[in-house]
């Protein structure tokens, strides 16, 4: 339950080799990584450039999450995904070992470099992976062309709810939180201050979607229903300020969606890939 409800909140590594299975990397390329430590799995299909990276939510495994959309968005570029530790065939979560959102940018970067040294990229960052996103576009600007931000996590939202919940919410709150660290090695809170001080280039070309529909599984944390009303309310507010994250940003709503927007209205999200790469071919000519 927990990686369900955190998958909905949200919204220094060193590889010393790269494996691949073989084939042509224009094509489908399924592969390992390997780290110092561990190893993950990653998944690429299609052709074209800018290359997209999808980054998914907590909890979730990045295949499952972008199961409805994967193949075609396929069929409109290059796509690849990567595997965090304790999903897909990646590596369990090591004991100790805790990441926030600069690590994962670090382990996409590795897998940037192996498929597309060459090439420009879109991010797609679902919930949580928006933080991803946005941490990677500030340490390598000059890769980033585009940002699809599918109900992204905001940096202040996590911060503003502490400050408006009472006690007794934030705590069931907090332990939704503590059990990623403890199970998951995933820290969504350190997360927030990694993007607070990320700056990206204020011309980006990014898209948002945002839900339409209040998040009814915020219910399973046992909050009151005082706590939902403001949850959803900051988040739709927070959603809003995302909308002015780039003097060339745009922002869509899944009217028909809560949280797991890919899943419940997968047109809009092929709709706002669309519309971001046009934007980038338009700006390359």
């Amino acid at each position: 339950m927990h990686q369900i409800i955190i998958g909905m909140l949200l919204s220094s590594i060193v590889p010393w080799a790269a494996a691949a299975s073989g084939g042509d990397p224009d094509r489908a390329l399924n592969g390992m990584l390997e780290f110092q430590d561990y190893r993950l799995e990653y998944r690429c299909r299609g052709e074209g450039v800018p290359v997209l990276y999808l980054e998914s939510p907590s909890g979730l495994s990045a295949t499952e999450a972008f199961a409805p959309v994967f193949d075609a968005m396929a069929d409109r570029t290059r796509v690849c995904l990567l595997e965090r530790l304790g999903f897909g065939h990646s590596d369990a979560p090591i004991p100790g070992l805790v990441q926030t959102a600069r690590d994962y940018a670090d382990e996409l970067h590795v897998l940037v470099e192996r498929i597309s040294p060459d090439d420009e990229i879109i991010i797609a960052g679902y919930s949580f992976g928006g933080f991803i996103a946005r941490v990677y576009a500030d340490r390598h600007p000059e890769r980033v062309t585009g940002l699809l931000m599918i109900d992204a996590a905001h940096e202040d939202l996590f911060r503003e709810m502490k400050r408006r919940l009472s006690a007794q919410d934030w705590a069931r709150l907090q332990e939704v939180f503590d059990w990623f660290v403890e199970h998951l090695g995933h820290d969504a809170w350190a997360s927030q201050f990694e993007v607070e001080r990320a700056l990206i280039d204020p011309d980006l070309p990014v898209v948002v979607i945002s839900r339409g529909l209040d998040h009814q599984r915020l219910r399973l944390t046992g909050m009151s229903e005082g706590a939902y009303r403001i949850a959803n309310d900051l988040h739709d507010h927070y959603q809003r300020d995302l909308a002015g994250l780039t003097r060339n940003t745009t922002r869509m709503v899944a009217r028909k969606s809560e949280h797991l927007i890919v899943e419940s209205e997968p047109e809009i999200v092929l709709a706002a890939l669309d519309r971001l790469l046009r934007v980038v071919h338009t700006n390359k000519q």
